[in-house]
């Protein structure tokens, strides 16, 4: 009766440990469903109205991000330092500071593809006028990332920014800026 029981007692530890073992690997492959903070660096680009007025620049920024209960979307706090400068005497210093909405692309691959959408508000310094203000900000991306480890990741992203002045009489334009970069982020 001794050997029954030890055998039982023995094949229920067995089932708890390949159980424990199988939640273990699901933890590992989730590593996306962590909370995640991270920067980027690249290149900023103007484009339309605001490509003619300023130059290409690098730029550079920081996130956050906390998964909802739907594991596939994110939401997201966004910031960065932009700098453009002119061959006159234009410059432009643009921070954006937004919340957006991430969703990733709901298939089983080591890589993740992830579209973005956002809204916020921009901070913008224009010399040689000396005119700061903050503008309302609308953006959409999109990122590829991979793993490099369970807590390190390694992504591309590109991002558009839409500067809204249509508030400001007289505005016939608003500001239209391309982000592109190498992001490194962590899994917290």
């Amino acid at each position: 009766m001794n050997i029954i029981r030890l055998c039982s007692a023995a094949f229920f530890v067995i089932i708890v440990l390949c159980h424990a073992d199988a939640f273990a690997y699901k933890e590992r492959k989730d590593y996306f469903s962590k909370p995640q903070i991270g920067g980027w660096f690249g290149p900023v680009t103007p484009l339309g109205e605001t490509g003619k007025w300023v130059e290409t620049n690098l730029g550079g920024g920081i996130f956050a991000r906390y998964t909802l209960p739907y594991r596939f979307l994110k939401i997201g706090v966004d910031t960065s330092y932009q700098k453009y400068k002119s061959k006159g005497v234009n410059e432009l210093q643009f921070v954006p500071v937004y919340g957006n909405l991430v969703f990733q692309i709901p298939v089983d691959f080591p890589v993740r593809f992830q579209f973005k959408a956002g809204v916020g508000a921009g901070y913008l310094y224009l010399k040689p006028d000396d005119l700061d203000q903050w503008d309302p900000i609308f953006m959409g991306g999109f990122e590829v990332s991979f793993p490099a480890g369970r807590i390190v990741n390694i992504g591309l992203r590109i991002d558009y920014i839409y500067i809204y002045e249509g508030y400001i009489k007289g505005s016939k334009y608003g500001g239209h800026i391309l982000n592109t970069g190498i992001q490194l982020y962590f899994n917290i």
